[in-house]
């Protein structure tokens, strides 16, 4: 298995969006195309940037093919293409969201924030979403911030989100009470 040409590497583009080339693969066997081999396509970190389809099977010419949508906050995905018995197989592929969206989602689990920093827009809003027995935790903002705030000192579990805005620019830092500075996060509000 290799990258085909063109494979759709390394490109960036701005957050939320879906990237204007699909990842694509080649499958041969002894020089001449694979037809019908299914390739798996995963994500890391597995917050960040989602693949369609998650699996693929590769056509006449042995080739298979996903589309990428960048996530609401700039980071480096890594994508993987995985074709069990293919040599060479896992392939490696990265996607570069960059800029500041308007909402951004962070996951409250296995006691950290996912993200834990990033940029969002002035006006923004952020979701805090704890995953599935996840808890007990707190979003808690350090001085002199106010917000973001789950209600200090009132932890919470699954199932449970609150929305913050974000009216002014700034650096917004906040922890978890339960688990101190070792579960913590930074939003930055840009223009």
């Amino acid at each position: 298995m290799v990258k085909a040409t063109p494979s759709g590497d390394a490109q960036s583009g701005v957050v939320a969006t879906v990237l204007p080339n699909p990842l694509r693969v080649s499958i041969t066997q002894n020089g001449a195309a694979v037809q019908g081999r299914t390739v798996t396509w995963t994500v890391q970190p597995t917050f960040a940037a989602s693949v369609n389809p998650t699996s693929s099977t590769t056509d006449a010419a042995g080739i298979a093919s996903t589309t990428v949508t960048l996530p609401a906050f700039a980071v480096t995905s890594t994508i993987t293409a995985t074709s069990s018995g293919a040599t060479n197989s896992p392939l490696s592929f990265s996607a570069i969201a960059t800029g500041a969206g308007l909402a951004v989602t962070v996951n409250v689990v296995n006691n950290q924030f996912q993200p834990a920093q990033f940029q969002i827009r002035q006006g923004g809003t952020v979701t805090f979403l704890w995953g599935t027995g996840s808890g007990p935790h707190t979003v808690t903002p350090v001085a002199p911030a106010t917000i973001p705030t789950s209600a200090p000192g009132n932890p919470h579990s699954a199932a449970f989100s609150f929305d913050a805005v974000f009216p002014a620019q700034g650096v917004f830092q906040f922890f978890c009470e339960v688990h101190g500075s070792g579960m913590s996060g930074t939003i930055t509000v840009v223009p």
